[in-house]
């Protein structure tokens, strides 16, 4: 009986320990969505198209210098794989937050703020000019 107790528990806790792994990774995975190349809630995009077209860059959190980010996204969308920096024609805002973009790295340069819920082309003052964005607690 003591032997079978024993199997039991130790049965028990590896089914508990497997679980947890499970349960990190999810959450892991679930929290993680900023820059895979697509647009989800809490998020802000800037496209590589007008009219929300092509693949899209997508931040929760603020990027200071563009240089070296990439638009991704499924195979064939337009911008795929080429540089964020001065490429951005259109953009929306599904965060709860507003955003601000600048002209310049560090948030320089000439300032768009765009309040949640927006979609919209970027201006003559911004299309394929956008360096940096940021957030506004």
């Amino acid at each position: 009986m003591n032997k079978a107790l024993r199997r039991l528990t130790a049965g028990c806790a590896a089914a508990v320990s497997v679980g947890a792994v499970l349960l990190v990774s999810a959450g892991s995975a679930a929290a993680n969505t900023e820059r895979n190349g697509y647009l989800e809630t809490s998020e802000f995009g800037l496209y590589y198209n007008s009219d929300n077209g092509g693949c899209v860059f997508d931040l929760m959190s603020s990027d200071w210098n563009f240089f070296n980010d990439l638009f991704i996204g499924p195979e064939g969308c337009a911008g795929r794989n080429r540089v964020t920096n001065d490429d951005t024609a259109s953009y929306r805002n599904r965060d709860t937050y507003t955003w601000k973009v600048g002209t310049e790295a560090n948030l320089a340069g000439l300032i768009g703020s765009l309040p949640p819920g927006y979609v919209g082309n970027a201006s003559v003052n911004f299309k394929n000019k956008i360096t940096s964005a940021t957030f506004l607690d």
